[in-house]
């Protein structure tokens, strides 16, 4: 399906604790762990699929409130993918760009990542973001932040900020829109992912869990999206 019309896919890749529980899995990181594998996966079906840019929703800022130990297991789980794996974001020309609300990650976890930046960054085959301690609500507010440093420092003007100056005060500056956000795990919510940026986007909510959402999946959901398209006439 290279020829599809989804230029921005979003993922909320929902339901890795409960496929742990149903597993029966003593510990939630087997399905956080096996989430991580489709999550590899899913760059290659939007390679395959001709998807320019990948949204991932990865840590929200609401993820601080769980216990420390599975934060910590997972900004483990997230070093050793940026590290273990990222040589194959490489070969296969997946840019990795981290964004979100850094401020609370440690030192050492912002070296990895900005490293992965560094070493993926002239990749070409796919734009990945992952949200990482993300917020949309927050990231609107240090959005507005940002252009009320602006008016102090006298760079903008009253009644200078439009639709499209603000969005380059977001995370997001230079990336287009989302087309088609896709939630796994049975929620029929956005949960504060990109409420700017999906403004116009389709959404499509399925009962599969995340570490068994497949690449059939993908594709029957991209068929799905073309045939809305095509009943609205675009």
């Amino acid at each position: 399906m290279a020829d599809n019309k989804v230029r921005h896919l979003g993922v909320i890749m929902d339901g890795n604790r409960r496929w742990a529980r149903q597993h029966m899995f003593s510990s939630v990181m087997r399905g956080h762990e096996k989430g991580v594998d489709t999550f590899i996966d899913l760059c290659e079906w939007c390679e395959n699929a001709g998807i320019p840019y990948l949204t991932v929703y990865a840590f929200s800022t609401e993820n601080w409130k769980r216990s420390q130990e599975e934060v910590g297991d997972l900004f483990k789980l997230m070093r050793k993918f940026f590290t273990d794996e990222i040589h194959r974001c490489v070969e296969k020309g997946v840019r990795v760009v981290v964004i979100g609300n850094l401020g609370r990650l440690t030192e050492e976890d912002l070296a990895v990542i900005r490293g992965a930046e560094k070493l993926t960054e002239h990749c070409r085959t796919l734009y990945l973001q992952i949200a990482l301690s993300y917020g949309g609500r927050d990231e609107i507010i240090r959005a507005a932040e940002l252009y009320a440093d602006m008016r102090a420092r006298g760079d903008a003007e009253s009644g200078s900020l439009t639709e499209e100056l603000f969005g380059e005060l977001l995370d997001t500056r230079g990336v287009p829109d989302i087309d088609l956000v896709i939630r796994t795990g049975g929620e029929q919510r956005l949960s504060n992912f990109f409420p700017w940026q999906t403004t116009y986007a389709d959404l499509y909510f399925t009962d599969t869990l995340w570490p068994d959402f497949s690449e059939r999946e993908l594709q029957s959901v991209l068929s799905w999206y073309e045939s809305v398209k095509i009943n609205k006439g675009k």
